[in-house]
């Protein structure tokens, strides 16, 4: 069963649908920290967080719907399948959130090894 995600998570889902970068102002912190595990990435502060944002959704067009979201020792566990203009999609994406005074200090982003049929 699907868990009610925290404010700033459905935002920040949400706009890998509507492709509204925007809105990472309203639910991703100042000082946050992401890491792209499949690109190897990782992007700090909400400035730079932003534009990677702007140019992956730009580049790869993505879909995401979340199948599965539950929260373990305060970390909020986001499983998605993410659709788009890249080698494999449709793509099983975990994502790990940490939340801190309403707005998401952390991100993990985990490609899964699992087979996806749409």
């Amino acid at each position: 069963m699907i868990m009610q995600l925290p404010k700033p998570i459905e935002i920040y889902m949400n706009s890998l649908n509507t492709n509204d970068n925007n809105v990472i102002d309203r639910c991703i912190a100042k000082d946050a920290h992401v890491h792209d595990i499949g690109e190897d990435n990782h992007i700090y502060g909400l400035i730079d967080i932003k534009k990677w944002r702007g140019i992956s959704n730009e580049e790869f067009k993505l879909k995401s719907e979340v199948i599965n979201a539950e929260n373990k020792n305060g970390i909020i566990m986001v499983s998605s399948i993410t659709t788009g203009k890249f080698s494999g999609s449709p793509q099983l994406f975990y994502y790990f959130f940490t939340v801190k005074d309403n707005l998401i200090t952390n991100i993990e982003i985990v490609p899964g090894k699992e087979n996806v049929k749409l």
